[in-house]
């Protein structure tokens, strides 16, 4: 039986690759801060929960695939550059700390889940981005993982960097972007919105984890895979799309808050996961969407 770590388990993504795997098959150590934040995952006597200030090693040992997805995003309701700073220099000592562990157990392979915000820059005065990074948070994702890289390889271990898009879905109790636009359409509540023209990738949940399976299974060692769409669409498409799915009556008002970052797609390799491992996003829009919306309901 395979055996994988899943660090973050409690939260929405880390939740719902730990039921795929046991669902598969698998054995799964999962690493959380409190056993009872996330009530979702499935019960099986292939699963075991760990405390991350009570890790008993030899539970990981000799684990195939490591999953380190636990990241503190406690701050970001905050403009404080400062305390976002502190919050990310937290995350990076953290995965440092999770690499190591992984290290010690002498683990095959370790995924990181970065963020497509390690992609995000500002906008000029001409609507053109620059060469200066957008988000703290995504400059402590890339940081935390070239650090956790160096410790991996000079183990001995394969290291695979998975870049997360947006991501959408039951379950998810963090009230992201997707989930207030479907609530204030279910409303019929007016929405004030960016340009329509913005670049957006949405990427419903099981899609985002079929992805990291993917990765930790059949990516290659050292590579950048993103998981998303292939195809980039405007944050308009999906605003649009999304009216019709639900046939709200809500109006669309594009354009009434001017958008200062933006994600440079142009440096990502969107096809490298399907190239390496024939994964894509096969989800229906409006399927994932009703989901969404029928949990939002309940």
């Amino acid at each position: 039986m395979k055996k994988v770590v899943i660090s973050g388990v409690n939260g929405f993504i880390g939740s719902s690759l730990c039921n795929k795997f046991l669902e598969m098959g698998y054995e799964v150590i999962g690493i959380g801060r409190s056993e009872a934040k996330h009530n979702n995952i499935i019960a099986s006597s292939n699963y075991t929960f760990l405390k991350i200030d009570q890790i008993n090693l030899e539970l990981l040992k000799n684990a195939d695939i490591f999953y380190h997805l636990a990241w503190n995003m406690g701050e970001y309701n905050t403009k404080d550059n400062i305390l976002a700073c502190t919050t990310e220099l937290n995350n990076i000592k953290m995965s440092c700390e999770i690499a190591q562990l992984a290290v010690e157990t002498k683990i095959k392979r370790f995924v990181f889940a970065g963020s497509i915000s390690e992609e995000m820059y500002y906008f000029d005065e001409n609507r053109n981005l620059t060469n200066v990074k957008g988000r703290i948070y995504g400059i402590g994702k890339e940081t935390a993982s070239n650090i956790c890289q160096k410790l991996i390889i000079d183990s001995g271990g394969e290291y695979i960097h998975a870049l997360l898009a947006n991501t959408y879905g039951p379950n998810d109790y963090n009230n992201k972007a997707v989930s207030q636009f479907i609530k204030k359409m279910v409303n019929n509540d007016d929405l004030q919105l960016i340009n329509a023209n913005d670049l957006a990738d949405w990427v419903y949940i099981d899609d985002t984890v079929n992805g990291l399976i993917a990765c930790g299974e059949k990516g290659k060692n050292l590579k950048t895979y993103y998981i998303g769409h292939r195809v980039i669409k405007c944050f308009g498409d999906y605003i649009k799309d999304l009216k019709q799915v639900l046939n709200s009556q809500s109006k669309l008002n594009f354009g009434v808050f001017v958008e200062t970052l933006g994600y440079n797609y142009s440096k990502v390799d969107l096809d490298a996961l399907y190239n390496d491992t024939g994964f894509e996003c096969t989800s229906d829009f409006k399927e994932s969407i009703i989901k969404t919306k029928n949990w939002l309901i309940k």
